[in-house]
């Protein structure tokens, strides 16, 4: 690495916009920088704009201008032929290299990415990083550097008074402005100027520091620069005289070294390496994504609260700037930024229900103000203003926060880009479908009831299951409950991510159009499938994706699978799904007899074979066969085929039998439910299980499946309930400590209605069930056949 001293290097930059190159190292998506950069460009117009990112996209450069285009958007830079290589280089209305290119094209100024192209960058990353670091013979010193060590803005922002290096940043350089759009009486340069100064000074003494401590760049970021000062090279003998530079802070030391580096040397750097091609286009991006806790690591921590900034800011004509005398930061005539903040917070809050006046409005000013002044700060950052809203407008309460939080902090804003963005043909169908079914995209969460009788909500329906079968998931589907529980309703919560956008393209592989891209991709994996409940989740979502092209063959092959199967218990998963998806056939008026026709193979095999499949099974084994089985019962339940009920209490007799107790009591409850069997039977088979000569700890697991789902089966059951009691009064004192575990995991699952009513059972023994008792009571038959009409049309 070519050293020159410090003091060499700042004598050789400048950041004089009338200095052949002008270096302005600034924050990515800093509002501060931004409006400083914009000051000092409009002061002294550059004849070249040179940009951090990356040329594959210059040709796009010219969109920004355009009256549709609307950040926060985002570069997109990939390679066509493997997606995964994808890069994005998301822009804010408040970044500074966004500012910088729509100065540089109401100027008509020449505007160019300066940073490597990711044509190489890929082909970088592919390579073996052992082998990158032989070519350059750079010691490999970073594998034992602590957090600490291998970031310097910790420890520079440490002896600032800040445990965070973005805060401090946001603190020096964003809100508490130096990039001044004031001229000092006397000086011929800015405070911006002066900013772009310290910045400089500030990125070189950290530089040197690491390079002391023995801490190397890494192979990229090496030559990313080498390749930036081959770009200034190649404008200067362009001819153009004056060269402004746009770049991450970091980078502003090894650029403003470009007249003390020997161009033979960036060559050496950059010679061989490989290149792929690559595409590159607009997409609209959003602020979450936008935010570091996204994971983004350029992102900044309060994207909402630096659109205010960069506003208030717009509005004033002003920078944020260390006041002197007779200078303030802000217009009197205008608003601060932080009292707008607060004035929308308030009006959310009051959307919300909150009830919250003007005085809160003026009290939380007060208080973050009062508090940027304790710790020296000129304006309130994000940290005051979110103390001074929990205090004041949210009365210390965390939880009323989240939404201000959620709104004005992180914010929830979505970019547009022009129609013109060159776009695959699968997102230009797929933005069709979306006009056509009168959806929104939006970062926020939406919620969507649908309706599947009403046409619209049909198309709906199935656009979202057919993006969910590209794997783009848009919506998720969410549980009915209540008297919409039917198979014509479904609801969803629909949220956008930016980085579907990328999902788009890569599935614009599998078809020009929604449809077909879903249905090519499904027939791949129903052809790399063979689990039966993985064949049956797919057709449900075929079905209600509607895909008639892939319907047949994927039944074809799953009546092939089920076939071939032995398994009773897989079988047994297979049956409530294909009656969900035989129900889900009827609601979207398809005809299904090929579903009935493999229900009908399947059924009776169950029901023959699933008896012998719960002999000797362990505990946990029969906890999820007992699933199984209440699944299989409730699926006969929904299809309703009277000519397989008899098969069924077959089968169930068989289990409740001689298989074990868990099983057994389970049957023996369900062929009660199905009245298969009396109430004395059942009695009868409740004292044999529940008998001194059974193991107490079988008797306990028989009467949790006995139990299981609802304790209304005693409460109106009197003699089942005395043979519950005589059974627990008569268990030994030794036994029944062991027994206790079981008994309360049988009777947890009971409401607490349920459980009251037994407690007032054992307390008073069987008076109250005596009333339940069948003919005990006033009976009046006249006055129950006047209700049984209506009570027969309700149930």
């Amino acid at each position: 690495m070519n050293r020159i001293s410090r003091p060499l290097r700042l004598n050789l930059l400048s950041t004089n916009p009338r200095s052949p190159i002008s270096i302005f190292g600034i924050r990515h998506h800093g509002p501060g920088s931004a409006r400083g950069l914009l000051h000092t460009l409009e002061q002294h117009v550059p004849d070249i704009i040179l940009i951090e990112g990356p040329p594959d996209a210059d040709a796009l450069l010219s969109l920004v201008a355009d009256p549709e285009m609307r950040p926060p958007v985002a570069l997109l830079v990939y390679n066509p032929k493997n997606l995964r290589q994808a890069s994005f280089y998301p822009f804010a209305e408040f970044s500074p290299e966004w500012q910088a290119i729509l100065f540089g094209l109401r100027h008509k100024i020449p505007v160019r990415f300066m940073d490597l192209p990711m044509n190489l960058t890929f082909a970088l990353r592919a390579d073996d990083e052992t082998s990158a670091q032989m070519v350059l013979d750079l010691p490999d010193t970073t594998a034992d550097q602590t957090p600490d060590q291998s970031d310097p803005f910790t420890e520079i922002a440490r002896l600032g008074g800040y445990t965070d290096p973005e805060r401090w940043w946001e603190a020096t350089f964003e809100r508490n402005p130096v990039s001044s759009a004031e001229t000092a009486p006397g000086s011929s340069t800015s405070g911006a100027d002066d900013a772009f100064a310290l910045v400089l000074e500030l990125m070189q003494a950290l530089r040197d520091d690491k390079t002391r401590r023995g801490l190397v760049e890494s192979r990229e970021t090496l030559l990313r620069e080498a390749f930036m000062r081959q770009t200034i090279r190649a404008a200067q003998k362009e001819g153009y005289k004056s060269i402004a530079v746009v770049c991450g802070a970091w980078h502003a030391p090894a650029l403003a070294d470009t007249p003390g580096i020997k161009a033979a040397q960036d060559a050496i750097l950059l010679k061989g390496l490989k290149r792929i091609k690559t595409q590159s286009t607009w997409i609209p991006w959003s602020f979450d994504r936008l935010a570091a806790q996204s994971g983004y690591s350029a992102g900044v921590i309060a994207p909402a609260w630096y659109q205010t900034l960069w506003d208030a800011g717009s509005q004033a004509g002003i920078s944020y700037s260390i006041p002197s005398a007779g200078n303030t930061p802000y217009s009197s005539a205008l608003p601060s930024p932080h009292s707008v903040w607060f004035s929308r917070a308030v009006r959310l809050l009051r959307e919300n229900d909150l009830v919250l006046s003007s005085a809160h409005v003026i009290e939380a000013v007060r208080l973050s103000e009062t508090l940027a002044a304790l710790r020296h700060t000129l304006l309130p950052g994000i940290e005051e203003l979110k103390e001074a809203a929990v205090t004041v407008l949210c009365e210390g309460a965390e939880k009323p926060f989240e939404l201000i939080e959620r709104h004005l902090v992180t914010g929830n804003a979505l970019g547009q880009v022009p129609a013109s963005v060159p776009v695959v043909p699968l997102k230009a169908d797929f933005e069709a479908q979306v006009r056509s079914a009168r959806l929104i995209l939006s970062t926020e969460e939406q919620t969507l009831a649908l309706d599947l009788r009403e046409a619209a909500h049909l198309r709906k329906s199935q656009l979202l299951h057919r993006l969910g079968l590209l794997h783009i998931p848009w919506g998720k589907t969410e549980e009915i409950t209540g008297r919409r529980e039917g198979r014509f309703h479904e609801n969803w919560t629909l949220k956008w991510l930016p980085d579907y956008e990328i999902r788009l393209i890569e599935a614009g592989a599998w078809g020009n159009t929604v449809e077909a891209a879903a249905t090519r991709r499904t027939r791949r994996n129903m052809e790399n499938t063979q689990q039966i409940q993985a064949l049956v989740q797919l057709l449900g979502s075929v079905l209600k994706a509607e895909l008639p092209g892939i319907f047949p063959p994927l039944l074809l092959k799953l009546r092939q699978a089920t076939a071939l199967s032995q398994d009773a218990l897989l079988l047994t998963e297979t049956v409530l799904p294909l009656v969900e998806v035989l129900r889900y056939g009827h609601a979207r008026k398809m005809q299904l007899p090929a579903i009935e026709q493999l229900l009908e193979q399947i059924v009776p095999r169950v029901c023959i074979q699933l008896p012998g499949a719960c002999q000797g099974v362990n505990e946990d084994v029969a906890a999820d066969v007992l699933k199984k089985i209440l699944g299989l019962h409730r699926a006969l339940g929904l299809w309703q085929r009277d000519e397989f009920d008899s098969i069924w209490q077959t089968a169930l007799w068989h289990i409740a039998g001689g298989t074990v107790p868990l099983l057994a009591g389970l049957c023996a409850r369900l062929l009660f439910e199905q009245n298969a069997s009396t109430a004395e039977d059942t009695a009868t088979a409740m004292r044999y299980h529940l008998s001194r000569a059974q193991p107490a700890y079988e008797a306990a697991q028989w009467l949790e499946g006995f139990l299981h789902g609802s304790g209304l089966l005693l409460l109106h059951q009197p003699a089942l309930w005395q043979v519950l009691d005589e059974w627990v009064s008569g268990v030994p004192d030794g036994e029944f400590p062991g027994l206790l575990p079981l008994l309360r995991r049988a009777f947890s699952h009971f409401s607490g209605p349920e459980r009251e009513k037994m407690l007032d059972l054992a307390k008073n023994g069987f008076s109250t069930a005596a009333d339940l008792a069948p003919g005990a009571g006033d009976w009046d038959p006249d006055r129950a056949a006047a209700v049984w009409p209506l009570l027969h049309q309700i149930l």
